[in-house]
């Protein structure tokens, strides 16, 4: 199984050898909290009823994959989607347009049973 690293201070989303331009906080309480959550692979969420926060400006495409914090948290609803409308989220990892491009594709083309299950933030 692959996972993925977030690092806060280069705004980098890593899978693997791949990087991809991303956000955090902003909005809301602020930036997502440092530590490692769980990808919760089989609960990812799309289509046109989401919020426009959740879309690629570049294709429309609109899509949310929870993680879980691996350690204690009162903040929920955390998630990697497409940094949509205005830049920055509420403590997600919001992907930048043409970086959600290809997360998204990389993310289809992978086996369920192949896709990161973890993901690790720090600042």
């Amino acid at each position: 199984m692959s996972s993925l690293v977030f690092n806060k201070t280069t705004k980098k989303l890593t899978w693997g050898a791949e990087h991809y331009n991303a956000i955090t906080g902003g909005f809301g309480l602020g930036p997502l909290p440092d530590g490692s959550y769980e990808v919760k692979t089989r609960n990812v969420v799309t289509g046109s009823h989401l919020a426009s926060g959740f879309e690629n400006t570049l294709t429309g495409n609109k899509w949310f994959i929870p993680i879980i914090p691996n350690f204690a948290e009162t903040r929920d609803g955390f998630g990697i989607h497409p940094d949509g409308n205005v830049p920055g989220t509420k403590g997600c990892i919001g992907l930048q347009a043409s970086d959600a491009g290809s997360f998204w594709r990389r993310w289809m083309n992978t086996t369920l049973s192949s896709r990161p299950t973890q993901v690790t933030v720090k600042s």
